[in-house]
């Protein structure tokens, strides 16, 4: 049987980390600073609990996801365009890493 899957502090500290500055990002873009600091919070919130139940590789899919779609979003200049498209390869590649997360994960 196998053993269920430990999450550590490097998992939660990784999810703020990550999720925290993609909020700063998100407000950085929009040229709001009231914007920055509720998105980096509720970023790093989200971020603590994904990390918690052990959502890395469910976490680097969808980063992945954003950052093909704001890289494709940038061809287009606009950065309304970017936000969206950033937003919608997020979206469409968590839907994939869930799937992915039930294939890889041990029973």
């Amino acid at each position: 049987m196998a053993m269920p899957y430990q999450t550590g502090k490097k998992d939660i500290a990784s999810g703020v980390l990550l999720l925290g500055i993609t909020g700063l990002l998100i407000g950085f873009v929009v040229h709001s600073g009231w914007l920055m600091l509720v998105a980096g919070l509720l970023g790093a919130i989200v971020g603590g609990f994904v990390g918690w139940v052990g959502g890395r590789r469910y976490m680097i899919i969808v980063c992945l996801g954003a950052l093909a779609g704001g890289s494709i979003g940038y061809t287009s200049g606009d950065t309304d365009i970017i936000i969206i498209s950033a937003g919608s390869g997020a979206a469409i590649s968590g839907f994939v890493g869930a799937q992915v997360e039930l294939f890889l994960r041990k029973r």
